[in-house]
């Protein structure tokens, strides 16, 4: 993938009171619909084909789908297919639960598993492949996990964490939001279609990794693997994974967070994954002479790794860079057009700026961490371990920073700052260094040595998906069938849906999945406050939302069905329409 811009290290952030953003005293009137007509338009909503099939809108109107659903996500809840960083072998028993899994998801889908090729790769891995009658249209791919991360004490959570407990609005549960219900949705909307007897014209598959809690190389890497093999690179029209932003509004109100109430522009951004930063664990791992703790050296081995994690985190600090092609630009860009009275007063002018840097940090002050790590690498020391007996000095001390890759950085400029910020000090103390070794490995033989590793090797930030509404029909069309569902879900009629692009803090199964499209989207398509609490205690998911996701799936099957793809022309953009 390209660079997008030159190497940012070792630099702090400029002042944000830089003269090429003026300030939001001296900006009245900043947008202007005659000086940008054109930015942000909207893609024309495509609605759901004429083919005789049921309208997705039944997926929120019949009481009787509904619970059906519930029973399905409520059941597949209650399978524990838990896993941890230590499970590297799919036939290790405690993959069980899994098996027990697959024989849940026979029982729920009987027309899928009687008109689907069902492939078990690496044991654990599913695929269904619906062979579709025209072999000149790419398949489209859905992705999802099988795995759920583990329960820390069951007692903290409301409802026990594998009851699928419903209570009329929520349904409880680990894998409630993260993500089982992306899985049992996508698998009951071509279940439903399948009961209608639908005959796919291109080709669906679903796959389904049970690892990706766990970096996904078990499930998820050799499905793709398997997938290269049999269909070759840039073989697939559109891949639809889990993630993304979700449908978000401006308010801090909270009826307007789920979506339900004006929040005075009556707009909701679609804000699908379109990239993911890339990610780089630096594991330290610092050998020293031992001996009683009653005659201590000035700097014990807990001392300097705590030293070291103390200078990764205050010099040479990481700065965030917004410049034209982060998509978190069209995003604002979106927000600047459709939204002029809820965003900054001064943003559409800051977003003339050239100044990449000042501009990035100007927004990471206004809106906070969470927007500020979407445009700047982070850095989280989250593992510490050293020392055996409360007399005895500590001979073997460990650590692990994780990063998150900016998108205008690679894990080789992280660690090169590590090894820069570590030489200083390993020579400080008149120790030896031995940084990234080929073979990954510590020699355990060294003493008052320090050696860097990697976890599990390092992943470059993600190709960005094309969403050019004028140059890419496959985006134009994903989003005109996104904002036509969305538009008719009832809870947000009268609003208009704006698709735009955004990029990932954390990863998804899709890593694997670079060479079978450029068109990559990472998406749960859930309202602002309709699930919570993803990796923590009291996971749920409202049933309106992921009846509504379901109601997304079943239309783009049926959009892309027959659909020509990029030869047909991109339709007229719209302003407001």
């Amino acid at each position: 993938m390209h660079q997008l811009l030159p190497v940012i290290v070792g630099l702090l952030a400029p002042s944000v009171a830089s003269p090429s953003i003026p300030s939001a005293q001296r900006i009245f009137n900043p947008w202007s619909p005659q000086e940008d007509s054109d930015l942000c338009p909207l893609a024309p909503k495509i609605e759901a084909p004429d083919d005789g099939f049921v309208s997705s809108l039944k997926f929120v109107t019949d009481d009787a789908v509904k619970l059906r659903q519930v029973d399905r996500l409520s059941r597949a809840v209650q399978v524990p297919t838990v896993i941890d960083d230590y499970m590297k072998d799919p036939y290790d028993e405690k993959f069980s639960p899994f098996l027990e899994f697959h024989e849940l998801l026979q029982s729920l889908f009987p027309f899928l598993h009687s008109h689907a090729r069902v492939d078990h790769v690496n044991r654990l891995g599913l695929v269904f492949t619906l062979n579709g009658t025209d072999d000149s249209l790419k398949p489209i791919l859905f992705l999802a996990h099988q795995d759920v991360i583990p329960i820390d004490d069951a007692a903290d959570w409301t409802y026990p964490p594998f009851a699928g407990h419903f209570d009329g609005e929520w349904l409880w549960g680990r894998g409630a939001s993260d993500c089982k219900n992306v899985l049992i949705g996508l698998l009951s909307a071509v279940e439903d279609l399948l009961s209608q007897d639908w005959q796919p014209i291109r080709s669906v598959l679903f796959a389904f990794g049970f690892d990706e809690e766990s970096h996904g190389f078990l499930g998820a890497g050799n499905i793709s693997e398997s997938l290269q093999k049999k269909y070759g690179p840039n073989s697939f029209e559109f891949i639809l994974d889990e993630g993304g932003m979700g449908l978000e509004t401006f308010s801090d109100d909270d009826n307007d967070k789920a979506g339900v109430t004006d929040n005075g522009d009556g707009v909701i951004y679609a804000l699908p994954g379109v990239g993911e930063k890339g990610s780089l664990d630096i594991v330290l791992s610092l050998a020293v002479p031992g001996g009683h703790s009653s005659m201590p050296p000035p700097h014990t081995g807990i001392g300097i790794i705590s030293e070291i994690i103390y200078s990764l985190e205050r010099r040479d600090l990481f700065v965030p860079v917004l410049d034209d092609r982060h998509p978190s630009r069209q995003k604002l860009e979106c927000q600047v057009r459709h939204s002029p009275s809820q965003v900054e007063p001064w943003l559409a002018s800051a977003l003339r700026s050239s100044d990449y840097v000042s501009l990035a940090e100007r927004l990471a002050d206004s809106r906070g961490d969470k927007f500020r790590f979407i445009l700047q690498t982070s850095q989280a020391a989250d593992l510490v371990a050293g020392g055996v007996k409360s007399n005895a000095l500590p001979e073997k001390i460990s650590a692990l920073v994780n990063y998150r890759v900016a998108l205008h950085q690679t894990p080789e400029e992280i660690q090169a700052r590590a090894i820069e910020i570590v030489t200083s000090i390993t020579q400080r103390y008149n120790m030896t260094l031995t940084a990234f070794p080929a073979d990954n490995q510590v020699d355990t033989s060294l003493n008052n040595h320090l050696t860097l590793t990697t976890l599990s090797g390092a992943l470059n930030p993600a190709p960005v998906s094309p969403t050019n509404l004028r140059t890419d029909p496959v985006w134009a069309r994903f989003s005109g069938v996104t904002r036509a569902v969305f538009e008719s879900v009832p809870a947000l009629k009268g609003k208009t849906v704006v698709v735009s692009g955004d990029i990932m803090t954390g990863n998804t199964d899709t890593r694997f999945y670079w060479p079978l499209t450029r068109n990559i989207y990472r998406w749960s398509p859930s309202r602002a406050g309709r699930a919570f609490n993803i990796h923590t205690v009291d996971e749920r998911v409202s049933i309106d939302a992921h009846m509504e996701a379901i109601m997304l799936y079943y239309d783009l099957i049926r959009s892309f069905d027959g659909w020509q793809g990029p030869e047909e022309a991109v339709p007229e953009l719209c302003g407001q329409c």
